[in-house]
């Protein structure tokens, strides 16, 4: 009798443990995500003994193109982090899958998160992705330099004008040499584009979002910027990195991530000191607005098992779990929840960083190519390194990016 209830219990161990679902999560690598993904898989896999997660951590410039082979294959994952750009894309594709409703609604997204981080997650009032690496644009200034400059090192500008002033103020020659940059400008395209949108730039061109137009708001940005270098002389390309040089205390103002905040603080000179500021004010305009890009975690269109997976996501983009992205690593949350909590809201380096979230808006860019590069990479680097005019640089970047809007979603 012995043996026989040893062989039952055998077997129904075994029967348990075959039953276990297997999730498989795919993420582009970064050291930290990758450590704080794996301690949450083994809370998870605690709280759900029938579930095993297998995390995949891919460097990033293998990432896509692995993603893609996969899925073409067959053999892609359950879940995985795509740009919220390519939500339509692979939706249109139908490569994801809804997440079920009784787990995530539409309704309770909008509800609890800010919509400029969900809005695009959401067809047809069904869920996609849920939002995660959220990042805005905000200021870094380095107030010892203000304070050198003759300006107040609490008060950041508040718009182009002041922007402008402020750095030509911290900027210092020597014998045609920079020394120090007011302002460190690389043409970053989310930059660009928070410029461009406080100007008053919408992008589109019509309704349907299927291809964008030429704006004021765009050439005045552009030319701006080339000002700020050509004339201004706040900056020049030959001066180096802008990370390196705020980072060496050799540059008064950047444009950034707030991300960049533990980068600052952990790769700095022993001396650095840094504030965080809203983006400055249109000064015709009187707009104020960021752009918002950031990730999303979808389910797969072939997993099978979409109510653990919808569970996983959820676990991992929970409020403890946005507490800790927003502690560890700089991500930005997108639940109101914790971007009114008292303890970020009124810290001196988060607090303006989460405040920018107020007047965010998603980038206009769609597809995972992301075509809003194209402002940099086009527009600002053969304005600033080829001397093409302004008006016929920016409408070479309206003109590449409806190109590949067309060729990517004219068929649906």
């Amino acid at each position: 009798m012995k043996k026989i209830l040893t062989v039952f219990l055998a077997i129904t161990l075994m029967s348990i443990a075959f039953s276990k679902t297997t999730l498989v999560h795919w993420m582009h690598h970064s050291p930290k995500r990758a450590e704080i993904i794996y301690e949450m898989s083994e809370e998870f896999m605690k709280e759900n003994p029938d579930v095993e997660i297998v995390i995949q951590s891919i460097p990033y410039s293998e990432y896509k193109t692995k993603l893609l082979a996969a899925i073409a294959a067959g053999s892609g994952p359950d879940v995985a982090q795509i740009p919220a750009e390519a939500i339509e894309e692979f939706y249109n594709y139908q490569i994801i899958q809804p997440f079920p409703e009784d787990i995530v609604s539409s309704k309770e997204m909008l509800e609890k998160n800010i919509e400029p981080a969900v809005k695009n997650l959401i067809i047809d009032d069904e869920v996609y992705g849920l939002p995660t690496d959220i990042q805005t644009i905000v200021l870094f200034y380095n107030p010892y330099l203000f304070e050198k400059a003759g300006l107040d090192p609490d008060k950041a500008p508040e718009d182009w004008n002041e922007l402008i002033d402020f750095a030509k103020k911290t900027t210092v020659w020597e014998n045609d040499k920079m020394i120090e940059s007011g302002w460190g400008i690389a043409g970053y395209h989310p930059v660009l584009e928070s410029f461009m949108r406080s100007a008053g730039a919408t992008f589109w061109a019509d309704g349907d979002k299927k291809q964008i137009k030429l704006e004021q708001a765009q050439i005045d940005t552009y030319e701006f910027f080339r000002k700020a270098i050509e004339e201004d002389k706040v900056y020049t390309p030959k001066f180096g990195s802008r990370w390196t040089g705020f980072r060496q205390i050799k540059e008064a103002m950047v444009f950034g991530h707030g991300a960049m905040v533990g980068s600052f603080k952990v790769g700095g000179h022993p001396d650095l000191i840094f504030k965080t500021a809203p983006i400055p004010k249109n000064p015709t305009t009187g707009k104020r607005i960021t752009s918002l890009t950031s990730w999303s975690l979808v389910i797969m269109d072939d997993c099978q098992e979409s109510e653990a997976a919808a569970k996983w996501l959820k676990f991992i983009t929970s409020e403890d779990s946005q507490k800790l992205w927003l502690e560890q690593t700089g991500e930005l949350p997108s639940l109101k929840s914790v971007i009114n909590d008292p303890k970020y809201k009124n810290d001196e380096l988060f607090g303006p960083i989460l405040d920018s979230l107020s007047y965010a808006e998603p980038t206009f860019s769609k597809g995972w190519a992301n075509p809003a590069g194209m402002m940099r990479e086009v527009g600002y680097n053969e304005i600033l390194n080829k001397g093409v005019p302004v008006k016929e640089a920016a409408e070479k970047v309206v003109e590449q990016i409806n190109i590949y809007l067309d060729e990517t979603f004219s068929q649906f």
